[in-house]
């Protein structure tokens, strides 16, 4: 068992994506999970509704938009996503901090029984393990709705490297009709510095989350990834409902003042 002695630290917070509404200078680079996995309704970047500048980010996901990547198929291991992944990752012992803004349609519907994650963080070189009889690679936390919650979902990891156990510590971070039909600005601080590593969500300026990190296991990299993902989405027991997110300002940064979209500049596109 590989170990890293307690944790070190990670402040992100994230330059928005690649798109125009950002200097040239703070575009983060990115691709879409699953190379064959390009619905046009899937990821789109709009002028119609937007949280700052003149463009944000549209995903959609549908029953059975399922991808598939070199030794990886969402086809064939009952997952659905649109995703982007930030190709700027970060090592431990760094204190890093993430920012986005979400919208949600005002008709936009959940699943009771199927988790949707909008916004988590990875593991590059990390432990491995199962879930649900399926190989797996858990990271650090998930950003998740299930029915009417949107939760932190943190993954508290122990046991062989190879087969690690992944026991979970959830935390509310808002009700998903008091995000319907708004944008509201999520920063996350992955702190894993110092004695005592810690994680926090800030919603609308206010923390409304803070877990202390225990994770000793030593990755080489961690990275971000947002949009829509969707797991065992068998257990929905019939086709998933048809999930739309607007996604704008994500950034990443060394301080809450650097990230967060009130403390910045309107963007210049």
């Amino acid at each position: 068992m590989r170990l890293l002695a307690p944790a070190v630290g990670i402040i992100i917070a994230l330059s928005l994506v690649c798109i125009p509404s950002i200097a040239a200078a703070q575009r983060l680079p990115v691709e879409r999970s699953m190379k064959h996995n390009t619905t046009q309704h899937g990821f789109a970047k709009v002028q119609d509704l937007t949280r700052m500048g003149k463009r944000a980010q549209r995903f959609e996901v549908r029953a059975g938009d399922c991808g598939w990547d070199d030794g990886w198929s969402d086809c064939d291991n009952d997952r659905e996503r649109s995703e982007l992944y930030v190709k700027k990752d970060w090592r431990a012992g760094t204190d890093q901090w993430i920012a986005f803004s979400m919208y949600l349609p005002a008709d936009f519907k959940t699943s009771t029984r199927v988790r949707t994650t909008v916004g988590q963080v990875k593991m590059k070189g990390g432990p491995t393990g199962f879930a649900g009889g399926f190989p797996s690679e858990p990271g650090v936390f998930q950003m998740e709705m299930l029915g009417n919650r949107y939760f932190l979902r943190v993954h508290v990891l122990s046991g062989p490297f190879e087969n690690v156990r992944n026991d979970i510590k959830d935390y509310n971070l808002a009700s998903i009709s008091e995000l319907r039909g708004k944008w509201t600005d999520f920063v996350v601080r992955v702190n894993t510095k110092g004695a005592q590593p810690t994680l926090e969500v800030f919603r609308n300026g206010t923390r409304v989350a803070l877990h202390n990190y225990t994770q000793n296991y030593a990755p080489k990299a961690y990275y971000f990834k947002y949009g829509i993902y969707r797991s065992f989405v068998s257990k929905h027991r019939g086709p998933m409902p048809t999930q739309v997110v607007y996604i704008d300002e994500v950034r990443m940064g060394r301080s809450y003042d650097k990230v967060a979209v009130e403390k910045q500049r309107r963007a210049v596109d």
